[in-house]
């Protein structure tokens, strides 16, 4: 049948291209301060309003825009930074497409002002739904100013798919301090909805503006690289194993100045870091990988966050020969570390977060050794099978294996128990209980604490104040950044503050990069039973054992923990007899 395929109309097609390009508030911010930075600017400044679903506005004093060419910007594939197709492989700037400002236009009510150097007036257009509605003179200083209103009031369908104006001003905020932290030489300004969230002056110190974004505290941590190897450059900053993450946000990537994500750096780093830090823990990286523009492909991905590498491999061997040569000298800090054995490092105080390790104690359970299992000497007829075992406890508990399973025969047939999922659940439900009932106990500080975060970590601490006040936490801001903390729930007995402050954190900062919409206050309980209940590869008393299977008795064999892991397997006698040929 004839006239089955036809030629989109050019407002579908529009949207298409824009659905690439323009995801959400924070892809505008990124497009246009990438704009600003091409244009050499030496000041930039983002306001939004309600999180950039009302109102975006980026302004520079860039080179700016004469009259002819503002309207020639506006059509797709206009760019002045490709000639020829050789260009596409000889990319200096962060910009080269030509589709970000007709892409951002065709969703959204956009005004650019703009002037070159030499003109005493400039240029307005305005721009609705991709149409040029009017172009006129105007005054205004030198530089470029566009502001974007109303984004996607057009395509009501995908303005659906945006998250609340907290969820998107956060997106917006970690393009901008992405941006920032590799152009020091350039002062950023960010104002949300009349306030200026960040104001970061420019610095002939990388280190100055590393500081100002995330906290002096990371600051004391970080120790520099410089790597060279043939045509491959590496230079940045890496943490000391005093200090790291239950996740890779604190990992800043940028290839010729470009932020990207790549998995194969990012195993490049945990493959570096493998024996000086734990199992899931990543360190704080700023690592600036400079190659001949011909070596790389940055003509991949719609919104330029992901490269390809000519030479992979040797990328990745240079990446983790540069992060060694840090902790290569430092033998002392790799073992305070791994041992979970407090050290002073520099001016901070911070303890290594691998330290906790060895420093979990139960809720309402009476020995003080729970947990503390390497310093518990091994009873062997603690586990002998003629134990009285009371009535209060459901099962008949044979032992303990490998430090972190806890044996015992039931009804069902050999029951086998982790013992940290296990205390992770009993601790939940006695947190999540005295949550409801408002009977937890505060222990409050002398001297307040004072803790200092990165700025992406400060904003989320400070939308989810009260959610950490509800559990007990007392934490006051006391500048931009800074924070005290004044009282801590007593179920975190002999826990360093500061650090499950930051845990919290990055158990939320895990589910929002999930997508989950979750009760505030879930990942906080959670946090802390997981971080209070004991680990595994600790030996356990008898006493402790029966406590922790007393506490068992109200779950069934189908329970998990808070994160979802199975307590319990079972080995019924069936099977057992199967295996030895018994039927």
């Amino acid at each position: 049948m004839a006239g089955k395929i036809q030629i989109l109309p050019e407002h579908i097609s529009q949207a298409i291209a824009a659905g690439e390009v323009v995801e959400r508030p924070a892809s505008v911010v990124k497009e246009l301060v990438e704009n600003a930075i091409d244009a050499g600017s030496t000041e930039v400044t983002v306001e939004l309003e309600l999180g950039g679903l009302k109102r975006i506005c980026v302004c520079d004093n860039g080179e700016g825009m004469d009259d002819e060419d503002v309207p020639l910007a506006l059509q797709r594939y206009a760019t002045s930074k490709i000639r020829k197709v050789e260009d596409l492989y000889a990319i200096h700037t962060l910009g080269f497409r030509g589709e970000a400002l007709p892409s951002i236009a065709s969703v959204s009510q956009m005004t650019i002002k703009t002037r070159v150097l030499h003109s005493i007036s400039g240029t307005r257009v305005v721009c609705e739904g991709g149409k040029i509605k009017d172009i006129s003179e105007v005054g205004c200083p030198i530089g470029t100013e566009v502001e974007v209103r109303n984004i996607f009031y057009n395509l009501p369908v995908k303005r659906k798919f945006l998250k609340s104006i907290r969820s998107e001003l956060r997106y917006a905020l970690n393009h901008f301090l992405r941006l920032s932290l590799s152009h020091p030489d350039i002062s950023f300004k960010f104002i949300h909805d009349d306030r200026v969230l960040h104001e970061l002056p420019k610095t002939e110190s990388a280190m100055v503006r590393i500081e100002a974004i995330l906290g002096r505290e990371v600051y004391h941590h970080l120790r520099s690289l410089e790597f060279e190897e043939g045509e491959i450059k590496i230079t940045g900053f890496t943490s000391l194993p005093s200090i790291s993450k239950g996740n890779a946000d604190g990992i800043y990537l940028y290839v010729n100045e470009r932020f990207v994500k790549d998995r194969m750096i990012y195993k490049a780093i945990s493959e570096a870091c493998r024996y000086v830090l734990p199992a899931g823990r990543f360190p704080i990286a700023i690592l600036f990988i400079t190659l001949p523009p011909f070596a790389i492909d940055v003509n991949v991905h719609p919104t330029k966050t992901e490269v390809k590498f000519r030479d992979q491999e040797r990328v990745f061997h240079a990446v983790v020969r540069a992060i060694r040569s840090i902790h290569d000298g430092s033998p002392v800090l790799v073992r305070a570390a791994v041992e979970g054995e407090g050290t002073d490092l520099g001016s901070s105080k911070t303890m290594p977060i691998s330290a906790s390790l060895t420093k979990s104690h139960p809720y309402d359970l009476p020995l003080k050794e729970w947990g503390e299992g390497r310093s518990v000497p091994v009873v062997r007829e603690t586990f002998h099978p003629d134990w009285r075992v009371e009535e209060k406890i459901p099962y008949r508990i044979l032992g303990q294996f490998q430090s972190t399973y806890i044996l015992c025969e039931g009804e069902e047939g050999l029951i086998l128990i982790d013992q940290h999922a296990a205390h992770e659940r009993i601790l939940f439900e006695t947190f999540k209980n005295k949550y409801e009932t408002r009977s937890i106990c505060l222990e409050r500080f002398l001297i307040p604490i004072l803790m200092e975060l990165p700025a992406e970590e400060s904003f989320m601490l400070a939308s989810h104040l009260e959610e950490f006040q509800s559990i007990g936490f007392e934490i006051d801001p006391i500048g931009e950044k800074s924070y005290a903390i004044r009282s801590v729930p007593s179920i975190t007995y002999q826990k360093d503050p500061k650090e499950i402050v930051r845990e919290i954190l990055e158990e939320f900062s895990f589910l929002k990069k999930e997508g989950k919409e979750i009760e505030p206050i879930q990942p906080i309980l959670v946090t802390l039973a997981c971080h209070s209940a004991i680990r595994g590869n600790s030996l356990l008393r008898r006493e402790e054992i029966e406590k922790l299977i007393e506490s068992l008795s109200p779950f069934n064999l189908s329970a998990t923990c808070p994160h979802g892991r199975p307590i319990f397997f079972v080995l019924s006698l069936e099977e057992i007899k199967k295996k030895f040929k018994r039927n």
